[in-house]
């Protein structure tokens, strides 16, 4: 899990805009890379020993100028491309939008908005909360980039979720803040294709990278390094009609990959993606092995004379070496990205209870009360086969929860540690809870 992140923060990059790099030009080393840990430190803290911190006061001061930008940039819309542009074409030279400032930018948000609480500010602390979510927002709608703008809204969802549940169990919580948060994450509800519109575009990523790693002059490179006959032949199959079934097979392949990775998605179930991957890799292992047992003298032999099965064995040769290079794991995704939809769930219900309750001067007796006025639906909980989020009133007090990535119930008793579970996948239990 922490490769695949690793890959694609490390990979080519562009700023992200919508004044996002006014903000990222008024601040003061945000270039450090020791400052998430210390930011992270300092979030593990409760709000009072946050008020007192001098480290924390002075990194909000010096950015303060930063976070009033961050704050104005997260109210606009995306229509798909406004935290990086769209590219001209896909392939290895693709550059990714850069979220590194913006991380840490949203970390001292949420600093400064647990201060603001500590101190009964809520109104403030109420508005950062609400660019965090419009962040939020925008990276659920951003189409260029869109494998790394997910990955990177679940990761900050992480880290806001226990303050977004703990401004909405504060006493003074605001109605316009708790309507406005709805319209927020509602907009983030309504853009969860996000993985399917990612697989596409990793899947186009790699026919470009295909197209642009073997060229003709790629092929007479290789050539280069045969010996004399096995030159011969290869020169004399590389027509046109090569590189056409070359591009096509790889192609077919990528696409019937990305299908089973958007299933795996669809479903919550990495398992068929697993398996495909090593299916692919045991018939590309026995396709070498025939290529083997038949031997290069006759390979030869059938290249100089033109012959449609050395043909087709180079076309093979090459669409398999391209496929073993570096696929990324990215089934390994699938549960991380359905404990994010659950957080999401869960949270948006917990806005709806609280407006239903405010409005009603009473707790819903169920979750379906809530339908059509304050939820669209009753969102379902994709680690329980896709029943709807549990909900329990005992008195005044409300529990509301999805299972967790064990997919077992566990009652809402214990909630899933979701730092440790970015970490080490293993430790997976506990449910994903609000409680009020």
């Amino acid at each position: 899990m922490k490769t695949i992140a690793l890959i694609l923060f490390l990979g080519l990059s562009c700023p992200a805009s919508a004044g996002y790099k006014e903000a990222e030009a008024a601040g003061k080393n945000l270039g450090d890379t020791q400052l998430n840990k210390e930011l992270d430190a300092l979030l593990a803290q409760p709000g009072a020993a946050l008020a007192r911190d001098a480290r924390a006061a002075q990194l909000l001061a010096d950015n303060g100028r930063a976070l009033a930008l961050f704050r104005q940039a997260a109210q606009e819309p995306n229509d798909g491309d406004l935290l990086a542009p769209k590219p001209e074409k896909l392939d290895s030279k693709t550059v990714q939008p850069k979220y590194g400032v913006h991380i840490k930018l949203l970390k001292l948000l949420l600093i400064d908005s647990r201060i603001k609480a500590a101190r009964s500010l809520n109104g403030e602390a109420e508005k950062d909360l609400l660019a965090v979510a419009g962040f939020l927002s925008q990276l659920s709608a951003q189409k260029a980039g869109a494998l790394l703008s997910s990955m990177v809204e679940q990761f900050c969802l992480m880290k806001a979720y226990p303050m977004f549940s703990d401004s909405l169990r504060a006493p003074s919580v605001s109605p316009g803040y708790m309507k406005e948060l709805a319209l927020r994450l509602d907009n983030s509800v309504k853009n969860q294709d996000s993985m399917r519109a990612a697989m596409l575009q990793e899947a186009d990523t790699a026919k470009g990278s295909m197209v642009e790693a073997v060229t003709p002059e790629s092929m007479a490179a290789e050539r280069a390094k045969m010996s004399f006959l096995l030159r011969l032949g290869a020169k004399k199959l590389e027509d046109q009609e090569f590189f056409s079934k070359v591009y096509s097979g790889y192609d077919a392949a990528v696409d019937a990959h990305a299908g089973v990775l958007i299933e795996a998605f669809r479903v919550n179930d990495p398992a068929p993606a697993a398996a495909y991957m090593e299916k692919r890799q045991q018939e590309i292992q026995a396709r070498k092995q025939a290529r083997d047992k038949r031997g290069t003298l006759a390979g030869i032999i059938d290249g100089l004379k033109g012959g449609p099965e050395a043909k087709k064995e180079m076309e093979d040769t090459i669409v398999d070496r391209m496929l073993s290079i570096g696929t990324p794991a990215y089934e390994k995704l699938v549960p991380r990205y359905h404990l994010y939809l659950t957080e999401l769930y869960v949270l948006r219900t917990a806005v709806a209870v609280k407006l239903y309750q405010r409005a009603r001067r009473r707790l819903p007796g169920s979750l379906d009360q809530l339908v059509p006025a304050y939820l669209a639906a009753v969102p379902l909980d994709s680690f329980n086969k896709f029943a709807p989020l549990a909900y329990v009133k005992k008195g005044k007090k409300i529990l509301i929860y999805g299972f967790g990535p064990d997919g077992k119930d566990g009652g809402g008793a214990a909630s899933l540690d979701v730092a440790a579970y970015y970490d080490n996948a293993a430790k997976d239990a506990g449910d994903i809870v609000f409680a009020d």
